[in-house]
């Protein structure tokens, strides 16, 4: 019953964050330009913010997990990279992953790399965010996963920490919760 009272509380929480933002911060009508300059918080807080209500990451608006590949290349044209499970944009600092198998390549999962996110420490993220429900470190790479089990899962990628105790964020990937997770 705790369990759950503090899971809507932290819900309850990321909504009226998100709610703030989205009537004081113009950055959800479209992409934040790499050249504007946001505080680590306000970052965190608009990624949580819009992976909690539309699934998508700084860089993807309008798109978000569960869209067709085939929306984003209409609207943004072929990407500038393609393989069989991810289309790369590299200059809007974004890669969609995708279900290849489907005809309309659903979005499975959406990595955000804009170089603003290298201001942002993991000491920022735990500060604003709490502990993590998971923390790992893996081929140099030192993951901390967030969600809320019901609308998303946010994987904040950061330097090794092995190297670096408060190291900086590298990129952070949306996507689905995954059973793993509950």
């Amino acid at each position: 019953m705790l369990k759950r009272v503090k899971l809507f509380i932290h819900s309850l929480t990321l909504s009226t964050l998100a709610l703030l933002m989205m009537f004081s911060v113009p950055a959800f009508a479209s992409a934040t330009p790499a050249s504007s300059q946001s505080t680590p918080d306000l970052l965190v807080r608009q990624i949580m913010g819009l992976a909690y209500e539309s699934q998508q990451s700084i860089n993807s608006v309008p798109f978000s997990v569960g869209d067709s590949l085939r929306k984003v290349v209409k609207e943004w044209g072929q990407p500038e990279d393609l393989s069989t499970v991810a289309a790369n944009y590299w200059s809007r600092h974004v890669r969609f992953l995708y279900d290849g198998s489907t005809g309309r390549k659903t979005i499975t999962a959406i990595e955000d790399f804009d170089p603003q996110l290298q201001t942002i420490h993991l000491s920022d993220v735990k500060g604003l965010l709490g502990n993590p429900v998971s923390e790992k470190e893996q081929e140099g790479n030192y993951y901390v996963t967030y969600t809320d089990n019901e609308n998303y899962t946010v994987i904040f990628v950061f330097e090794s920490a092995w190297i670096n105790p408060d190291p900086a964020l590298s990129m952070y990937i949306v996507q689905k919760p995954t059973p793993n997770h509950q």
